[in-house]
């Protein structure tokens, strides 16, 4: 991708999203918007050059973010009964930390990209937020609120 165009696109995603943000239109606001894409634009384009901006993805982990929808809606569920029944007095809410299994490989781009995948799809989760990747140990880390009710790896 040409630098203009990864510059007009970096610039595009903050200020679009600043401006969902404040929820108006006005003049100062998108001036305001229009720094902040700017300043977007220069971090990523300084990330690009450093080379951490490079990720490659592979098709299977692509598929596996397909059931992040119904995760979100399950275990928004399990969340809710949780916090109802501790409410209610009926179970204590005690969440735990967790490390597991997971193929973090190495420094390679399509690694970053199976690490990145896997991480934003768990951190949806409302009752798994992730910790860390341990590459060396080829593990993951992670914190569950309900961890009874929890799924056993990232998506």
């Amino acid at each position: 991708m040409g630098t203009a165009l990864f510059l007009l696109l970096w610039w595009l995603a903050p200020f679009g999203w600043w401006i969902v943000l404040v929820g108006t239109n006005s003049g100062l606001e998108l001036l305001a918007g229009a720094c902040a894409g700017v300043i977007g634009a220069l971090l990523a384009l300084a990330l690009r050059r450093s080379g951490l901006l490079s990720y490659r993805f592979e098709r299977r982990w692509l598929a596996r973010l397909l059931v992040v929808p119904w995760k979100i809606v399950r275990e928004l569920t399990i969340v809710f009964w949780a916090l109802a029944l501790h409410l209610a007095g009926r179970r204590r809410l005690g969440g735990r930390y967790r490390a597991f299994a997971f193929p973090a490989g190495g420094n390679d781009p399509v690694s970053r990209g199976r690490r990145a995948l896997a991480v934003e799809g768990d951190a949806l989760s409302p009752n798994t937020i992730p910790v860390d990747v341990d590459r060396r140990r080829q593990l993951a880390l992670r914190h569950e609120l309900d961890p009874g009710r929890a799924s056993n790896d990232m998506p």
